[in-house]
């Protein structure tokens, strides 16, 4: 028997649940994170705007002042001052000539002023516009953003932006969904934490977002607070998404790993690698002991588990769908044996067709596609079980009408075994009745079984039946049935179900008369089954 693991079957279900639950979560945690970073993203470009805003209004300034350079102190002065003092943001303007700091807005231009630039602010003439400086002129320890706009290689105006202006926008943009922020220029940061400036790398340590700038560049980082609301939010949306998605697929997957699935799936596999094999079982002419056919009948060779029993794979078979596909391999396979032509002409091939084959013309079309002239020299008789039940009357009706057109003559076999016997025959034109061994007496005394085979008998005759007698075992039962001139019969009193080539043996040693039992041809085969159900013998 095949084995299908139960355990196996809950442990794949519960890892797909829990995966597809944690991949639903993980979705969750990205699209918080999106959240948070379009979030942060918007507020790093607020606060640079504002950055801006100071940085562009200084620079306006001073490009105001570039008129004054080269004249002197106490021509401009005046004006200098007032550019000082009326422009937002200034700590001081300074004008600059030769590298030197010669005229300032916080200076009364009678105060003689030659100042070098400062060693840290050398830079701003080679290039730099803008950088942090932690002190300027007259005012120590205080940081400020010092802007330089040059008019020659060593001439320009320089103005200080008082850090405090700085310092308050960047803690105008915090807010509770920022943990800090920080302005960055070269080496330096200052942030909404303090007053100081500090390493940019320590100050921007952490940061989520950085937006960049001509002259700056603009950092933040996104506060708990903001992750917890935007998870509070979104956790019940994917919690419920994905438990009813992994609900689904644990279903799904419970399902497809049932002992039917598994079982439809190695069936599929099983057909794909021919391991369905076809047997032949004969049936013999009674009044003169000759082979007068066979029945065509399936066993499933399985790799791993041997011999598997028919009742384990035909109705999955016929439940799937595969049935079809399951009596076209074997057709091919019968195809194939008779076609060889050892066989005594003239000899009946059965087989059988599940319900599933009566819903439409297919199995016509199969068996023409597939045994097609063959039926002239070796025809086919087609047995429906009455063990299912037919879905479709009136489909039934016209397939078997189509089989009997093309000579291929029907069967009801298994007569007896269900409640449909009757029904069957009042709805169905049949060549062949078939009684199920049940229905055969065991021993001279079995009154009963006698009487009701007698009436079967009796029945078939009067509706123009032939008979087949199945599961004969014993030469009691042969005799019987001989005395009521039942035509056929096939059981192991006969022969077992055999392989093509030991069924031609068997088929030319009893071609002719005189036989009226005989030992099975091979003790080594174990009854198989039909396509459809389970047969004995």
């Amino acid at each position: 028997m095949i084995q299908h693991s139960r355990v196996v079957q809950w442990l794949v279900t519960g890892l797909v649940v829990t995966v597809t639950l944690l991949v639903v979560l993980f979705l969750g945690w990205l699209r918080v994170y999106h959240v948070s970073q379009t979030i942060l993203q918007e507020e790093a470009h607020r606060q640079r705007d504002a950055l801006e805003r100071i940085v562009d209004r200084a620079d306006t300034t001073l490009q105001g002042a570039v008129a004054w350079v080269g004249r002197s102190c106490s021509e401009v002065s005046s004006s200098l001052q007032a550019a000082g003092t009326l422009s937002p943001y200034f700590r001081s303007i300074w004008l600059v000539s030769h590298g030197k700091m010669y005229c300032s807005s916080v200076i009364r231009s009678d105060e003689a002023i030659d100042m070098p630039m400062p060693g840290e602010l050398v830079p701003l003439l080679t290039g730099t516009r803008a950088m942090f400086v932690g002190s300027t002129p007259y005012v120590r320890d205080s940081p400020a953003l010092a802007i330089f706009v040059p008019t020659s290689a060593t001439d320009g105006v320089l103005g200080f932006v008082d850090g405090v202006y700085l310092t308050e926008s960047l803690h105008s943009v915090k807010n509770s969904d920022l943990e800090w922020t920080a302005m960055t220029i070269g080496k330096l940061s200052l942030t909404s934490e303090g007053s100081k400036l500090e390493s940019a790398g320590f100050a921007t340590r952490g940061a989520q977002v950085t937006v960049g700038s001509e002259l700056f560049t603009t950092s933040l980082a996104g506060s708990p607070s903001l992750t917890r609301s935007l998870i509070a939010n979104y956790a019940p949306v994917f919690l419920s998404f994905g438990a009813v998605i992994a609900v689904l697929l644990g279903i799904m997957t419970f399902r497809h790993l049932s002992p039917a699935q598994f079982m439809r799936r190695q069936i599929a596999l099983g057909i794909k690698r021919n391991e369905f094999k076809v047997y032949y079982q004969p049936v013999m002419e009674l009044a003169t002991g000759r082979c007068a056919g066979c029945e065509a009948l399936v066993r499933w060779h399985h790799p791993e588990a041997g011999l598997v029993r028919p009742d384990a794979f035909i109705p999955i078979a016929e439940g799937n769908g595969l049935i079809i596909e399951l009596t076209r391999s074997l057709l091919k396979q019968i195809r194939n044996d008779v076609s060889r032509g050892a066989l005594p002409q003239g000899l009946h091939v059965g087989i059988n067709l599940a319900e599933r084959h009566l819903r439409d013309t297919t199995i016509v079309h199969d068996i023409e596609r597939y045994y097609g002239s063959l039926n002239d020299t070796y025809p086919l008789v087609a047995e429906i079980t009455e063990r299912y039940v037919i879905r479709d009357t009136a489909a039934a009706r016209n397939v078997m009408s189509e089989l009997q057109r093309r000579g291929i003559e029907t069967a009801l076999d298994d007569f007896g075994a269900e409640n449909n016997s009757i029904g069957y025959l009042k709805r169905y034109d049949f060549n062949y009745l078939k009684i199920d061994k049940e229905f055969l007496p065991v021993t001279e005394d079995d009154v009963v079984t006698r009487n009701i085979c007698d009436s079967i008998i009796h029945m078939a005759n009067r509706m123009g039946m032939t008979i087949v007698a199945e599961g004969v075992e014993n030469e009691m039962q042969a005799n019987y049935l001989r005395e009521r001139n039942v035509t056929y019969a096939q059981g192991y009193l006969f022969a077992r179900p055999i392989s093509f080539d030991e069924f031609v043996q068997f088929a030319i040693t009893h071609a002719g008369t005189g036989l009226t039992a005989v030992k099975p041809a091979s003790a080594s085969v174990t009854p198989i089954a039909s396509v459809t159900q389970p047969k004995a013998g």
